[in-house]
C-alpha cells in the first residue's frame, strides 16, 4: 500500500505510533480527562503500557480494548456476538453496519471480534468527529481512518474515490474494515443502508459494474442491538429541533455530548449479529441481475440486517403502544410495561431544548417509541409475523 497516497486518511503506521503517544501523553489535558474517566489503570501504568506499544495492533490490544472491556462491565448488562460460523477467523471482511453508537458500536464488534481470534477491523470514522486534532491522533492510533465531510464540488468525487481506494487496498491486504451502513445514526432507528456508501465503495474497483466492483471487499453486514439506547433522548430532542428550527443543525459540541452520553450511559442487553456475507446472498438469488444496482444491493444488506435483531420487551411494548393495542407478539409481563412506560417519561424529563422552546410531550413520547418500536416492524416486515422472544 502506498501509504503517502493516503496520509491523510489512513490508521498510524508501525513507525509512527510512538511518537504519537509521546504527543499525546504530553498533553495535560488529555491527562485530566483520562482521570476523570477512573479506570483501573493509573495514568502512570498507563504510560508504562504504552511505551511498549509499537503498532495500532499493540494499542488495541493492550490499552484501547480494556478501556471498553471496562465500559462493558460498567454500563452493559451483557454483550454477547452471535452469527460467527458466517465467517472464517483468518479472513478479512468489509463489516457494514447499523449505527447506534458513534463510537461503541465498531468498539464493541472489535472487541468481540478480538475474542474469537477474528482480525481486529479498522474502523471508519467522520472527521467532523475530530473536535480536537489530538482525537484524529487517537484515533488513527486505534485503527480508524477517516471520511472526510462538508466537502464542496470536486473535492466531494477526489475524497470518495481515495476512500474507497483505500478500503480495496486495505482488504488485499487482508485487512478487516468496518463502515456503517450511512452517514451518521439512524435517529428512528429504521437503519437503511444508503445506495450512495455503495456507490463511494465502489469507486476503488477496476469494474464499473456494481456486484463485480463490490464483491472484492467481501462485505458482510452486521447488526447492532441496544436494549437501552443511551442517546435516545438526544435523539428526540435533536428531531423537536428540527420540527421547530428551521434549518437546525447539531453543533460540534452537541456532537460531544452524544459522544460521552454514548459511552458512559447504560446500555441494558447488547446482542451483535454477523449476518451472511454479501457475495453469498448474491450467490443465493436465482436472478442475481435483479441486483445489480446500488439500490437493490442496499435492500439486500437491509434485509439481512433487519432479519437479525436481537429483540427486548421494550421494543415489543413499544409498538403495541404506538398501535394501541397488544399485537401478542412477545408474552411480557405487566412489571415489563410499566418499568417502560416509566423509563420512556423519564427519558423526555432529560430533554432539554433551544432558546424559549418546551419540550412537546406527546411528539417526544412518539419520536422514543418509534426509536424502540422501528426494529421489530422492520424483523416483522422481512420474517412476516413470527413471534420473536427476547430469549431467542
Amino acid at each position: 500500500m502506498d501509504l503517502k497516497k493516503y496520509e491523510s486518511i489512513r490508521p498510524l503506521a508501525p513507525e509512527e505510533v510512538q511518537s504519537a503517544i509521546q504527543f499525546l501523553t504530553s498533553l495535560e489535558p488529555l491527562r485530566a480527562i483520562y482521570e476523570g474517566l477512573k479506570l483501573e489503570q493509573s495514568w502512570d501504568e498507563l504510560i508504562q503500557v504504552l511505551n511498549i506499544c509499537h503498532s495500532v495492533e499493540d494499542f488495541k490490544l493492550k490499552v484501547s480494548s480494556h478501556w471498553v472491556r471496562h465500559i462493558m462491565r460498567q454500563c452493559c448488562s451483557s454483550v454477547e456476538l452471535r452469527g460467527t460460523e458466517h465467517i472464517r477467523t483468518d479472513e478479512a471482511y468489509t463489516y457494514v453496519s447499523n449505527h447506534r453508537d458513534i463510537i461503541l458500536d465498531s468498539a464493541f464488534l472489535n472487541v468481540l471480534l478480538a475474542d474469537i481470534g477474528a482480525k481486529f477491523p479498522e474502523i471508519a470514522i467522520g472527521d467532523n468527529l475530530m473536535l480536537y486534532p489530538w482525537i484524529e491522533i487517537l484515533v488513527k492510533l486505534n485503527g480508524s481512518f477517516l471520511v472526510r465531510r462538508n466537502l464542496q464540488g470536486r473535492e466531494v468525487l477526489l475524497a470518495a474515490r481515495l476512500l474507497s481506494e483505500y478500503m480495496h487496498d486495505a482488504i488485499a491486504e487482508e485487512k478487516s474494515l468496518w463502515i456503517a451502513q450511512r452517514e451518521g445514526r439512524s435517529k428512528d432507528s429504521t437503519d437503511k443502508t444508503q445506495p450512495a456508501l455503495l456507490k463511494m465503495l465502489a469507486l476503488g474497483a477496476q469494474s464499473r459494474q456494481p456486484q463485480e466492483a463490490l464483491k472484492p471487499l467481501h462485505i458482510v453486514p452486521v447488526t447492532c442491538s441496544y436494549e437501552y439506547d443511551p442517546c435516545d433522548y438526544l435523539k428526540a430532542q435533536e428531531m423537536q429541533h428540527k420540527r421547530d428550527i428551521d434549518g437546525f443543525k447539531k453543533s460540534p459540541a452537541d456532537d460531544g455530548i452524544n459522544m460521552r452520553t454514548g459511552l458512559f450511559g447504560w446500555k441494558g442487553r447488547v446482542s451483535f449479529h454477523i449476518g451472511r456475507p454479501l457475495n453469498e446472498l448474491l450467490a443465493q438469488r436465482e436472478e442475481s441481475s435483479l441486483y445489480d444496482s446500488p439500490e437493490a444491493i442496499a435492500s439486500l444488506i437491509d434485509d439481512e440486517i433487519h432479519r437479525n435483531y436481537k429483540l427486548y420487551p421494550i421494543n415489543y411494548i413499544a409498538l403495541d403502544q404506538l398501535e394501541g393495542k397488544k399485537l401478542g407478539l412477545y408474552d411480557y409481563s405487566t412489571e415489563e410495561e410499566v418499568k417502560t412506560l416509566k423509563y420512556i417519561e423519564s427519558r423526555i424529563d432529560l430533554v432539554s431544548l433551544q432558546g424559549e422552546l418546551t419540550p412537546d410531550r406527546a411528539f417526544l413520547r412518539q419520536c422514543l417509541l418509534t426509536m424502540y418500536a422501528n426494529p421489530l416492524r422492520s424483523m416483522l416486515r422481512v420474517r412476516g409475523s413470527h413471534i420473536v422472544s427476547s430469549e431467542e
